[in-house]
């Protein structure tokens, strides 16, 4: 286990080396380009379309945007770099003393770890604007249950991928789709009644609606978001580590 613990942190901050490396602007390259991404939303959807957060609220639309923009960026990271990240590292796949699970998992950790330097500036902004309050606390539990999903699917798509690798080629559309099927550049308020099932069969809405109750309504998250969250985090663990464990056993007959 100490060895397993070990190689994630050697990975993890070997990812984060690697990133940067030859770069001039090196971590700043974290708020770039999020900042032009939340530039762009925030134009056309808040002054374009004219989007509020919510129809009573004098909340800015960019506050609603950075409270959970960099959390759907850590999950989206995490699920699109999982995918390759054996093909990547076949030679360690294939030394039969290696634990392969140690890399979808580091690969996922070294996204929210990446993202994380915008989750602060985030908070650091809402600090400065009145915003912040006790209840930000309730954030760290769901984001640990987040986690736990994004290292779920991340299993499962390292596993998956090196035997149908068509799979990888689609992820990019279907986590658009995700990113666009979730409440992150709009309020849930803004979709009519009749559509919003849609909405909530994306996993992901649970945990963003979750983060918008506790920083703009000062609140801990609807009973059913938490057995949600519970849910969806503990069934994604599971399956992830029983089809990694599966298939990971034919791995180096294939890479």
């Amino acid at each position: 286990m100490e060895n397993k613990l070990s190689l994630l942190k050697y990975f993890m901050v070997r990812d984060i080396k690697v990133k940067y490396a030859g770069s001039a602007l090196g971590i700043l390259w974290t708020f770039l380009m999020p900042a032009l991404q939340i530039l762009i939303y925030w134009f056309v959807f808040s002054t374009v379309m004219r989007v509020r957060p919510y129809s009573n609220s004098q909340i800015p639309y960019v506050y609603y945007l950075l409270s959970t923009f960099f959390f759907w960026l850590a999950v989206s990271e995490g699920i699109s770099r999982s995918g390759a990240i054996l093909i990547e590292n076949a030679e360690l796949v294939k030394k039969v003393s290696f634990p392969n699970i140690v890399l979808p998992v580091a690969i996922t950790l070294s996204g929210y770890l990446h993202h994380f330097a915008g989750v602060v500036l985030a908070f650091i902004i809402f600090t400065f604007s009145g915003l912040s309050h006790i209840h930000m606390f309730f954030i760290i539990p769901v984001l640990i249950l987040q986690i736990f999903f994004s290292i779920g699917i991340g299993l499962i798509m390292a596993a998956i991928v090196p035997y149908i690798r068509d799979i990888q080629q689609i992820t990019g559309y279907v986590l658009q789709g995700m990113f666009f099927l979730s409440p992150v550049i709009y309020p849930l308020d803004a979709i009519p009644e009749r559509f919003r099932l849609f909405v909530f069969l994306n996993p992901i809405t649970v945990y963003i609606e979750s983060y918008h109750s506790i920083i703009f309504k000062k609140q801990f998250p609807e009973t059913s978001y938490i057995f949600g969250m519970i849910f969806i985090s503990c069934l994604s663990l599971f399956i992830g580590i029983k089809v990694f464990n599966k298939l990971s056993k034919g791995l180096a007959d294939i890479l």
